[in-house]
């Protein structure tokens, strides 16, 4: 279905991709893995035909569609969030129009035979498609990546970039093509998103090839996995998991043949220098050196090195590092935060979870000063110094500068000697150091803007998704850091293996909602603790979590809630009610538009033209109250989402 055969790609003088051959079919599953810059967005894109080889070929099938999701891209900022995501059925619309246009040649032109057999095979393509049922599916997947039903009119400037590249992943899934090339698809997901895409991946009846840094991610979604080093392409057949088991074992293999290879270096080395002046033994070294320039080195993979790093000391401060007293911040009529109240002492890591529209980024902002519209009261204990990493941090960095330079700026004088180190833990090595900021990727620019934070002594460190972007070799850097590091932490991350190493206390937050504002609960212990115990009630039955956190107040607080509980359920009732009708009316309308259809598709219709306009003119109406009837019925299925009594 789609293949490459004898790839090549360099820029100047490094080679990124060195005679690689790989096919993909509609049954293909695979992840790409790879260090930051060993080519993955670069394979991507010369397979998505948006970018071209300096050698060899891409193949795919003439019947194959492609659909490609890049890391980044720009879009109109007056669309909306509707409008872009319905572009996913771009070749459905060009179908459409060819339809229209071959529908009014019949009505000039009634005995032109082959017409309206074209006109059938159209219809019939636009009905197999899955066209007229659109609008429902534009919704689910919209629901799915986290958009409410109110996101949907708003205009693409009113989000930030993160939320912009959902829009764009909704509108690559809805493409539905046969084959998938999705760059990095779970930067900017939440938790609840990257399962909702896994799950979605799952019955998905095409192909892909994704890129991603979340092992979970990839041990639900593939089935093999490609990897890039020096050029080439390795296939492992198996989960991520098992990949890593193989490759850690070709690992130790390697490391065992590079350890021989240097003492054998050295041991030619020392023979050399220790003989070379004389001149009994000159033979003998210049066949040793000529035999050190045959060696062909044993190359360790840069994203599988074993690397680590050592944070500054953190200055010392109070043991209550930040307090926190009925923290309150609200939108409008709407309530993002309320009533927080918790204590972080020094040496804690505490992970903030929970489902998008929760309050997470605004509560990290919070806490970093960089919002003070908010009620209640925040306070730093004696002696704190806080850094903030922000998801929009490594968009925030110069361009007029290079990377040691500018990591050197912002060591302080005990910690500047440990700036090549750090880089080299973020895997900034040998010329890469001497990069001007403005030709960094997004991965690098993210690297080096959390390596810019943890040069620095500091005793609190707030960082909201800092795993974006990161390969997995730095995730671990960091995450080992972390777990060393004295002072404390306050973080926000979607990747579980993150989660599970760095956190020793989790805050829950839920979105808000009006029937029960108190959404949030302090839980102390590791995350993987706190999933075993709590993640099925917080972040399925919300109310439940309430119930147990309120406990029985009081005999009128519980009549209250018994009144509340049985008026949703009534709702919920109505509701379902309301879903069998609308199911029931879209199924007898579009059968009613089938047999309009097979009308038009009958050539003898075409003598009688008043007939033909009706019957349009019929069609039209009913796929207007088609789609009419689709947006009723997700708004129903929406509410009854909410409710899930």
């Amino acid at each position: 279905m789609v293949s490459a055969t004898g790839v090549s790609l360099s820029f100047g003088d490094q080679v990124v991709l060195d005679d690689l051959n790989v096919t993909l079919d509609q049954r293909s599953r695979a992840g790409l893995v790879g260090a930051n810059g060993s080519g993955k967005t670069s394979l991507l894109r010369i397979l998505a035909g948006r970018s071209t080889p300096d050698s060899g070929t891409i193949s795919i099938a003439r019947t194959c569609t492609l659909a490609y999701l890049p890391q980044q891209l720009e879009l109109p900022p007056e669309r909306t969030v509707l409008e872009v995501a319905q572009e996913g059925y771009h070749r459905e619309d060009t179908l459409l129009r060819e339809r229209h246009r071959l529908a009014r040649e019949l009505e000039d032109d009634p005995h032109n035979h082959n017409l309206p057999g074209e006109v059938a095979t159209l219809d019939q393509s636009l009905e197999n498609s899955g066209y007229y049922t659109r609008h429902a599916q534009i919704h689910r997947v919209l629901r799915g990546l986290g958009f409410s039903e109110e996101d949907l009119e708003q205009p693409i400037r009113t989000f930030s970039g993160g939320w912009a590249m959902r829009v764009v992943l909704a509108r690559t899934l809805l493409e539905r093509p046969d084959f998938l090339l999705l760059d990095e698809p779970t930067n900017y997901l939440d938790s609840e998103s990257r399962l909702w895409l896994s799950r979605f991946l799952a019955s998905f009846r095409g192909g892909y090839l994704l890129v991603s840094h979340d092992r979970a991610f990839l041990d639900d979604t593939t089935e093999e996995t490609f990897e890039i080093f020096q050029g080439r392409l390795k296939r492992y057949r198996g989960t991520f998991t098992q990949y890593e088991t193989q490759r850690r074992a070709e690992l130790e293999q390697l490391v065992k043949r590079w350890e021989e290879q240097q003492k054998e270096i050295a041991r030619q080395e020392q023979f050399i220098r220790r003989f070379r002046a004389q001149a009994t033994k000159a033979r003998q070294v210049q066949s040793r050196v000529k035999m050190l320039e045959k060696v062909e080195p044993v190359e360790i993979p840069e994203h599988l090195r074993p690397i680590s790093i050592s944070l500054p000391d953190p200055p010392h401060c109070g043991r209550h590092v930040l307090q926190v007293e009925e923290l309150s911040r609200r939108y409008g009529s709407r309530h993002v935060l309320n009533k927080l109240t918790f204590t972080i002492e020094r040496g804690r890591r505490l992970a903030v979870v929970g489902r998008n529209g929760a309050g997470k980024t605004t509560l990290l902002r919070i806490l970093a000063g960089g919002d003070r519209n908010h009620d209640g009261t925040i306070s730093l204990g004696s002696g704190v110094r806080c850094g903030y990493f922000a998801q929009d941090s490594p968009e925030q960095l110069p361009t007029d500068t290079t990377v040691q330079a500018y990591l050197e700026s912002h060591a302080g004088d005990e910690s500047r000697p440990m700036v090549r180190h750090l880089l080299g833990a973020f895997l900034f090595s040998g010329d890469a150091v001497e990069k001007p900021l403005e030709v960094l990727s997004g991965g690098e620019r993210s690297r080096l803007a959390m390596a810019s934070l943890l040069v620095r002594p500091l005793n609190l460190l707030i960082l909201d998704e800092p795993t974006n972007h990161l390969d997995m070799t730095s995730q671990e850097v960091l995450a080992r850091a972390l777990q060393r590091y004295k002072g404390t932490v306050v973080f926000v991350s979607h990747d579980r293996s993150f989660l599970r190493s760095v956190a020793t206390d989790v805050l829950a937050l839920w979105a808000w909602d009006a029937s029960f504002p108190d959404r949030w609960r302090l839980y102390p212990g590791s995350f993987q603790e706190f999933e075993e115990s709590h993640i099925g009630s917080v972040f399925a039955d919300p109310e439940q979590e309430s119930r147990e956190t309120t406990g029985s107040t009081a005999n009128v607080e519980g009549a209250r809630r018994y009144e509340e509980q049985k008026a949703r359920k009534a709702e919920f009732q109505r509701l379902r009610r309301r879903e069998a009708e609308m199911l029931e009316q879209i199924e007898a309308r579009e059968a009613e538009h089938r047999h309009v259809q097979e009308e038009l598709a009958t050539p003898d219709i075409y003598t009688d033209g008043e007939k033909v306009r009706f019957l349009n003119d019929k069609l039209n109406r009913l796929q207007g109250e088609i789609d009419d009837l689709h947006r009723t019925w997700e708004e129903t299925e929406l509410r009854l989402a909410q409710l899930d009594v």
